[in-house]
């Protein structure tokens, strides 16, 4: 490995010059000799690599915008290497590239549908024929500042990792490839330039309308600086030996915190921010159809029913769990509406639908009975577990039993037919259209927890058979991808996670530990997608003046390059699961950055939220935007979009799925989750006594578990009811005894 440092000057984003100086990693100077600066490098050892301070001095004003470049240079390079920029590429993101305008619909011919690459829009990514590419982006488009790749020869992994933001600049990330001359450069700039192009969404000047475009002209340029000042980059360098490519993510997932840690915060309790939402859904979320929308504007079908996926079916399940009046009552109603009105006589359920009429997932030139399967997968898992509730209290199912089999059943003919379920089908024909996708991974868990429910083992085969399927292809070489319906098959979190909700549900069902085995490898994958940082927003953004912090939030994919509140569409309790399984309290950390998060955006009605479109959005809802990215724009940083999201129900999901507070008995351990502090005063045999505090200014709601992760059968489908709930007012301090 070499590294270098440079100096480059821009005229707009385009170098105008520049000075490169090879270096070791080690205190000493290095001057330029055709730049009037110097650089002082001091370094600090770290297990498995380096921290470098590099301090840039000025002896006279700058001529030309510049910019700084620490430079990590591979040789030997493959282009079977594995190329990581958390959140943003997958891979090199190295698939088929084609223009395709939003939203982007790609059917391969009949005759290789199983066979052709993956395909993507034109999103940064290595390219699969060229010997030369690059990748350039700024700290905002990626959940971690780092850059890095996995060598699969040598057994080894290198990262890049640096601070988002030096001074007032963003810090800019770029892999240079060069197949033809064998080696790859990993780069940490700052100013962060994307020289001459950058990734933007939106209309577009070549007449190919509003789309991804990967070769957009870049507005980025270097800085002006003044004789006399300094500028300091802080560094680190990591290098493993000896690993896997499942290691790789776990150390990178160790190491992304080196620089910058979340900041501890409390706002807004799980409570306000569920029943804002409640409130929200019952006057604006049921239909006169009888079931709950996922959406608000019903002029339009994408708002009034898709199945799974944005929340269709699972929108029902927190109030089934929750309330016993109305919204309970409304949920058995969208149960009924599903199966009586929205399946098709083979089993599977109509993707969309909209007053009277059925909609396909496929753009409006294909049959409306094209589906994306995960949106029955997800709906299944969903239904599944409302059935558990409905039998665990004594109520009956039978009107939902044989519709709920009979989509079992289309799971099982699919997979029996081709040995995978795609992504996209014709339900009409039980043909998949198109392959290439861990999109529908949900599909493991709900036939696994359908194996239970009942009792058969043909459900519980496909199960594990679907999930070495989807381990082979897709975990076992880090990229899970294609959960969302539009965009084609690139990688994603949507699938990440619900892989690892799948895996972790088809241990619980088999108690087999090679699924625990892969929950935990489909863990360290999906945490790449969480961002581990309090990014820096504009200081007139409306996030920064909401003191927005956005670790914990979820980038979508690596075409929409926003972050958002919560998993699309999980409560991440699969995280809770996993601890209790392993006893790797790491886990409950992880849960406790997402759900944490989630409800300081839930619009309130005494603090909206005020959005791009110049109006505030009304109580109770949720935007699926949290941009640190300019994707769509450098105005669009720090802001919000107007309308009614998905984020919601995973706010609802939260609130029923995952304990405010939680104590293990078994490990003496107690976790915060919500928006209180909590203290343990006193441990007895059999009880704890805790201290807890609001801290926040809204009267709260808040909900305790006391557990023993040994006992398997004390957390499993349904368990809000085991949960204790604790009235606290704002700033009030009580002290309560916890039993077990």
């Amino acid at each position: 490995m070499r590294y270098s440092l440079m100096c480059k000057s821009f005229t707009d984003s385009k170098v105008l010059n520049y000075e490169k100086i090879n270096m070791n990693l080690e205190n000493n100077q290095v001057n330029f000799s055709h730049y009037p600066y110097h650089a002082l490098v001091e370094t600090q050892p770290l297990p498995h690599g380096q921290r470098l301070s590099i301090t840039l001095s000025f002896q006279e004003d700058t001529s030309y915008p510049m910019n700084f470049t620490f430079a990590m240079e591979a040789e030997h390079w493959l282009k079977d290497n594995y190329v990581l920029m958390p959140g943003a590429v997958y891979n090199g993101n190295r698939f088929k590239s084609v223009p395709l305008p939003y939203p982007p619909y790609y059917e391969p011919s009949r005759n290789s549908r199983f066979t052709d690459t993956e395909v993507i829009t034109s999103i940064p990514h290595l390219d699969v024929e060229k010997r030369q590419s690059s990748i350039s982006l700024l700290s905002g488009d990626m959940t971690s500042p780092l850059c890095g790749f996995y060598d699969f020869n040598s057994q080894s992994g290198s990262i890049l990792l640096a601070e988002h933001q030096f001074g007032s600049y963003y810090t800019g990330f770029t892999v240079n490839e060069n197949q033809t001359e064998g080696h790859a450069s990993f780069e940490i700039s700052v100013p962060g330039v994307r020289e001459n192009t950058q990734y933007l969404f939106g209309d577009q000047n070549d007449g190919h309308g509003f789309r991804p475009d990967a070769s957009a002209h870049s507005h980025d340029t270097g800085a002006m600086f003044k004789q006399g000042e300094s500028l300091t980059l802080t560094v680190c360098v990591f290098h493993w030996q000896q690993i896997s490519l499942q290691d790789f993510f776990k150390l990178v997932n160790r190491a992304k915190t080196t620089l910058e840690n979340p900041n501890v915060f409390y706002n807004v309790p799980f409570y306000k921010g569920y029943i804002s939402i409640k409130e929200k859904y019952q006057k604006e979320n049921f239909t006169e159809e009888g079931y709950y929308s996922v959406g608000t504007d019903w002029s339009k079908p994408q708002q009034c029913w898709q199945a799974g996926w944005i929340g269709g079916g699972i929108n029902s399940y927190p109030f089934l769990l929750e309330d016993s009046s109305e919204p309970q009552q409304r949920s058995l109603s969208t149960l009924r509406f599903i199966f009586s009105q929205l399946q098709h006589p083979n089993g599977w359920v109509f993707g969309m639908y909209g007053n009277g009429r059925y909609y396909g997932d496929g753009g409006e030139s294909n049959p409306d009975t094209i589906l994306l399967v995960r949106k029955n997968a997800d709906l299944l898992y969903f239904v599944l577990k409302q059935l558990y509730w409905i039998s665990d209290n004594h109520h009956s199912t039978i009107e939902f039993d044989q519709p709920t089999k009979a989509l079992c059943d289309a799971f099982v003919r699919l997979f029996q037919k081709y040995g995978q379920i795609g992504q996209f089908i014709d339900i009409d024909t039980e043909e998949i259209v198109v392959g290439n996708s861990a999109g529908a991974c949900m599909a493991v868990g709900a036939l696994s927890l359908a194996s239970e429910y009942f009792q058969c083992a043909e459900y519980r085969t496909t199960a594990e058979r679907l999930g070495e399927y989807y381990y082979n292809n897709y975990v076992k070489k880090g990229m899970l991808n294609g959960c969302p319906g539009e965009i084609c098959q690139a990688p994603d979190s949507e699938a990440a996670f619900a892989m690892l909700e799948s895996y972790v549900q088809l241990f619980e069902t088999t108690k087999d530990s090679i699924w625990l085995t892969y929950a935990e490898e489909t863990c360290e994958i999906a945490m790449t997608w969480v961002m581990s940082y309090d990014f820096h927003f504009p200081e007139a953004s409306t996030a920064a003046t909401r003191g927005v912090h956005s670790a914990g939030t979820v980038f979508a994919n690596a075409q929409n390059k926003h972050s958002a509140p919560g998993i699309c569409t999980l409560s991440g309790n699969s995280l809770l699961k996993l601890y209790r399984f392993t006893g790797k309290v790491d886990y409950l950390h992880y849960l406790h950055a997402i759900s944490h998060s989630l409800p300081q955006f839930v619009s309130l009605a005494e603090n909206p939220e005020y959005t791009l479109e110049g109006k505030y959005l009304p109580a109770g809802y949720m935007n699926e935007r949290v941009q640190t990215s300019d994707w769509e724009g450098k105005e669009t940083v720090g802001e919000f979009l107007y309308g009614s999201n998905w984020p919601e129900v995973s706010m609802l999901l939260t609130f029923v799925e995952v304990p405010g507070i939680y104590v293990d008995f078994t490990s003496r351990l107690l976790q915060v989750f919500d928006h209180v502090e909590c203290s343990i005063t006193q441990w007895n045999a059999e009880s704890v006594v805790l201290k807890i505090y609001n801290p926040t200014t809204y009267d709260t709601t808040v909900t305790m578990l006391a557990d023993e992760r040994t006992n398997t059968n004390h957390v499993t489908h349904n368990y809000f009811n085991k949960m204790r709930t604790i009235p606290l007012s704002a700033g009030q301090d009580i002290q309560i005894e916890l039993t077990i």
